[in-house]
């Protein structure tokens, strides 16, 4: 399957829009959890996981592992359509005169795609990329998983059809 990746930069605050995908992509590394939103009714079912990325001509995959069973599971597989959002997780607070023109630093990446189970082989690459984004990557580091703990758990690829990044960086002057 192959899902090219639109990164949308129309927003009301065009001027902090980020579109270079060599940015994003280094946010996606510094970046340790992402917040999925799924279909439920009445309300989405909002879950914060742990992730694996690839970024590639095709587009940006998202990996996940986890129970093979449970509420999220079924969500997914009653409808894979799913957004997302990454944020950093503790933001300069930047003070200005009048108050109300304070703010803070942040990077964010929201966007939305959907959701694929892993079969065979796919779980290996999904698990792997997971390991690289928290345990490093120089090819120094290479795992080996047993067949049992692979066939227990569930692989999931979120293909992103679309995304927005944004960020602000002021330098604090106090």
């Amino acid at each position: 399957m192959t899902v090219t990746t639109t990164i949308h930069t129309e927003m009301r605050r065009h001027d902090r829009a980020v579109d270079d995908p060599t940015i994003i992509k280094a946010f996606l590394h510094r970046c340790k959890m992402i917040v999925l939103s799924i279909h439920d009714e009445p309300f989405p079912y909002i879950v914060p996981l742990s992730y694996g990325y690839e970024l590639t001509d095709d587009g940006l995959i998202i990996y996940f592992h986890g129970a093979a069973v449970g509420h999220k599971v079924d969500l997914y597989r009653k409808n894979p359509h799913v957004s997302f959002c990454l944020a950093e997780p503790a933001a300069t607070i930047i003070e200005d005169d009048p108050v109300c023109n304070s703010g803070q630093n942040y990077f964010s990446v929201v966007g939305r795609g959907v959701m694929e189970e892993l079969k065979g082989e796919d779980r290996v690459k999904a698990m792997d990329s997971i390991m690289h984004h928290y345990m490093g990557d120089n090819g120094e580091f290479s795992w080996t998983y047993p067949k049992q703990m692979l066939d227990s758990m569930a692989f999931w690829a979120l293909r992103v059809h679309e995304l927005s990044a944004k960020t602000r960086q002021v330098m604090a002057t106090r």
